[in-house]
């Protein structure tokens, strides 16, 4: 039986979904930030649209990518611990199969 990192342990995941709500947040948060600093850069400059959008796009993508590393890396820790919980459970199908559920992820 394969023994849980302490990364992974029961009281550092509740640190991950808290990443993921942040990741989550944080992705709604820049596509409203590129859509608005959009719309303020074409009312406040004299440029076109599209070159406003265009500035836009940049802050909503800084946004996005930082969303997406974050998510990449909780969504990482909570399937590596399911998977050391699914092998775990096929090593001794008695003691570890009810913390898994019905959900066979890994």
């Amino acid at each position: 039986m394969q023994s849980t990192p302490p990364f992974l342990a029961d009281a550092v995941m509740p640190i991950y979904k808290a990443a993921l709500l942040f990741a989550f947040m944080l992705g709604i948060a820049s596509v409203l930030t590129g859509f608005g600093y959009s719309i303020f850069t074409f009312i406040q400059t004299d440029i076109s649209i599209s070159a406003a959008i265009y500035s836009g796009f940049f802050v909503f993508l800084k946004g996005a990518v930082l969303t997406a590393f974050i998510s990449f890396i909780g969504f990482l820790a909570f399937w590596k611990k399911h998977q050391i919980q699914y092998n775990n459970c096929k090593a001794s199908p008695s003691a570890r199969c009810n913390e898994i559920g019905f959900f066979n992820f890994a």
